[in-house]
């Protein structure tokens, strides 16, 4: 992700291309298939026509294809512009990036270190509030490789008692705050060492009687679980 005047640049990889995109070229793009029209889009997004019909002229030229087709209108005119295939694939993309990103907007990290790997299983093992924590291995990683853990809020259960499945990261905590996220219930869960953050919805929270102060357990799935090395 580049940052330049516009706010940050997404790069976004389509077929062997790499292209950088901006929310706001990324409007550009979506508008002029929305409204059929370059000129239509460019006011709506306050870009001057001449910068966007240069922009798309050097995004084309860059990727070595048509990205906006154009069709003349009669003697009274009726052009109209829309988005091609390869057009519509960069905004599917673009979508993709900006979702990811959202989606962690509230993830929960925790810097660790490596414990332990075993390469036979693919396993590596971190340390959580002096707990073994198990993750899957995926990529280059050593023994006492920092690392950042990264959990969504959504991929955290919480229950009363600990319960026999084939989830072994699972820690008792204290409920320490409560409040509506995205039309969830976000928990602040004090472990000790860490704070972990886990969403749920009002009928679980009426369901185990979820309250303040209550203590609890929370559990997550490895396969759920980002690693980092940092």
């Amino acid at each position: 992700m580049d940052r330049k005047k516009d706010g940050p640049q997404y790069r976004l990889k389509l077929d062997d291309k790499i292209i950088l995109l901006n929310n706001k070229k990324f409007k550009l793009l979506e508008n002029i298939d929305e409204c059929g029209s370059i000129m239509e889009a460019s006011k709506k997004e306050n870009i001057p026509y001449r910068s966007a019909l240069k922009y798309i002229e050097e995004l084309e030229k860059e990727i070595n294809k048509s990205i906006v087709s154009t069709s003349r209108g009669g003697k009274g005119g009726g052009g109209e512009s829309k988005l091609t295939n390869y057009g519509k694939s960069i905004l599917k993309e673009y979508r993709k990036v900006e979702s990811i990103l959202k989606m962690h907007d509230d993830v929960n990290e925790i810097e660790t270190h490596i414990t332990d790997i075993d390469q036979e299983n693919k396993i590596i093992y971190i340390n959580l509030n002096h707990k073994k924590v198990i993750l899957p291995l995926r990529g280059n990683f050593n023994i006492g490789d920092k690392v950042l853990v990264l959990i969504s809020p959504e991929d955290i259960f919480v229950m009363l008692e600990p319960q026999k499945s084939s989830v072994r990261n699972i820690f008792e905590g204290k409920i320490t705050s409560m409040e509506f996220k995205n039309h969830l219930i976000r928990l602040n869960i004090n472990l000790g060492e860490y704070n972990l953050f886990a969403d749920v919805t009002e009928h679980s929270m009426e369901q185990l009687n979820l309250a303040l102060g209550k203590n609890v357990f929370i559990g997550f799935k490895a396969a759920a679980i980002l690693i980092i090395k940092i």
